[in-house]
């Protein structure tokens, strides 16, 4: 089981690296190009694209990846692919139309650039929509390849047509946006064809008890979903009502950076964690998907948790290194910020057993629930903190959000958490973390970056780390054995 689960992870880690890659190219050209309140704008923007697509769509999306294996077996994928694309269509245009009349009456109150930007913003929303129910259907088909090339094609793409509406043609952020809408309305197309090949979207084989049963599962987990956008980007609009827009680029910047730091590894683990728990619980029953559970969140443990601590012991001078010196002051964020990734990883091990159940409404209320304590904590701590008193509320609210999802899926599964192997991760980590620590402070560069000892500091961190795992006799036997055998392939030493 877990050579199954690593072979997963390392076909899904092109989709996940390569995107997350983009951030750290991105970062410092854009924080050259564009002062912390443009950029605070364009965050703006893309926030706004991101809650209306929580808001039409994300539920579908998931969805698709729990009603898909059934249509396949009762060969009726027809109705499905009919029911869903008329649904998203409507939904759609619903939200889009609602969207415009929103713009057209709110526009006196909100910043001209930001309005600008808007109607831009709508178009994105329209082309992203789809693609993310489409992209959910092919991952339910576990096309593992095609899955990542879309993704590499929509980032990569995207990136590469923004900036050269910005560097080349003159665009300010709105060619960042303008990028985007590009390359998705190229990608979708061909997404389509592939993920409906053989079958098609017929509207004669719309059935409305399908969209119905759909739409129950859907609407909960909408709502959860926007309450997570809720989590994730509020945080911007209300550092936006009480400081300057400065303050805004400098959260956004720092966050993406830290987020994305993290999130490479997190959402590699949900990628394959999915399939692989629904498959095993559906074939081998309670008993060995508990024991699955249990070992993905070893792993996670093991790979995530030290992670959190090097980032956050290395965000000045890691936040340094990809932006210009206007944004370093974000650096004192990032601690918060990549901890409540970590946070946010475990919830989604944790919600497993009401996700197996389609406890779809306990599932949206708890991430309500998180989102209106990360809110609420926000609006009282803001306006006189600042910007760190979001990312330290963002921490807050995946922490509650984890500790509900434990006691909602514990009637439904037991999740045996690998409390020696955090006890041994936990210490090996704040080993790891003050040696980093400890080489980089000899650069005595703090105030702003010394590649040559991040480096260093990066380099002998991991190895400690390992080293502290194994001496604590975490490595397991056969684990120990596997690594014996690389290490010997690559010396080309013979093993006895």
């Amino acid at each position: 089981m877990l050579k199954r689960f690593v072979k997963d992870m390392a076909i899904y880690l092109p989709s996940q690296f390569l995107p997350a890659i983009t951030a750290f190219i991105t970062t410092p050209i854009l924080t050259r190009l564009f002062l912390p309140a443009e950029y605070g704008y364009w965050a703006l923007a893309t926030s706004v694209s991101a809650f209306l697509v929580a808001l039409a769509v994300s539920g579908f999306g998931s969805a698709v990846l729990r009603f898909y294996p059934a249509y396949k077996a009762q060969s009726t994928l027809n109705v499905l692919f009919a029911t869903l694309g008329i649904s998203i269509t409507a939904v759609i245009t619903i939200v889009a139309g609602v969207s415009y009349l929103a713009l057209f009456l709110l526009k006196e109150f909100l910043p001209s650039a930001l309005v600008q930007l808007l109607p831009l913003v709508i178009l994105v929303f329209v082309a992203e929509s789809i693609f993310t129910v489409f992209i959910s259907l092919m991952r339910a088909q576990e096309r593992s390849g095609s899955y990542t090339s879309f993704q590499l094609f929509i980032r990569y793409g995207g990136l590469a047509v923004g900036l050269l509406l910005v560097v080349v043609l003159g665009f300010r952020v709105e060619g960042l946006l303008w990028g985007t809408f590009l390359t998705l309305v190229l990608a979708l197309p061909f997404l389509i064809f592939l993920t409906t090949r053989g079958v098609g979207i017929h509207p004669q084989h719309f059935h409305v008890m399908d969209a119905l049963q759909m739409w129950q599962y859907a609407w909960p987990l909408m709502l959860g979903n926007v309450a997570m956008w809720g989590l994730r980007v509020s945080d911007l609009f209300i550092i936006r009502s009480f400081w300057p827009e400065r303050d805004v680029g400098l959260y956004s910047v720092s966050y993406n950076i830290s987020a994305k730091s993290i999130e490479l590894l997190v959402a590699l683990f949900l990628l394959s964690v999915s399939p692989l728990i629904f498959n095993t619980w559906e074939s081998e029953g309670r008993e060995a998907t508990e024991r699955t559970l249990t070992m993905v969140t070893r792993v996670y443990l093991l790979l995530c948790l030290p992670a959190a601590v090097g980032v956050s012991i290395l965000a000045r001078p890691f936040v340094a290194l990809l932006t210009a010196p206007d944004y370093y002051e974000g650096s004192k964020i990032v601690g918060f910020v990549v901890f409540s990734s970590f946070a946010w990883g475990l919830s989604n091990i944790a919600m497993m057993g009401i996700a197996i159940k389609k406890q779809a409404r306990r599932l949206g209320a708890n991430q309500i629930v998180a989102a209106f304590t990360h809110i609420g904590l926000q609006l009282l701590l803001v306006p006189r903190f600042g910007y760190v008193a979001s990312a330290i509320s963002t921490l807050i609210g995946y922490t509650v959000l984890l500790v509900l999802q434990t006691l909602a899926s514990r009637p439904y599964l037991t999740w045996r958490f690998p409390f020696r192997t955090l006890r041994n991760v936990m210490a090996a980590s704040v080993v790891m973390g003050l040696v980093a620590w400890g080489i980089y402070g000899m650069s005595h560069a703090w105030s702003k970056v010394s590649l040559a000892y991040l480096f260093l500091s990066i380099i002998v961190a991991v190895p400690t780390y390992v080293v502290c795992l194994w001496w604590l006799g975490e490595v397991k036997p056969e684990e120990k054995h596997a690594v014996l055998q690389l290490w010997h392939r690559v010396t080309g030493e013979q093993h006895v």
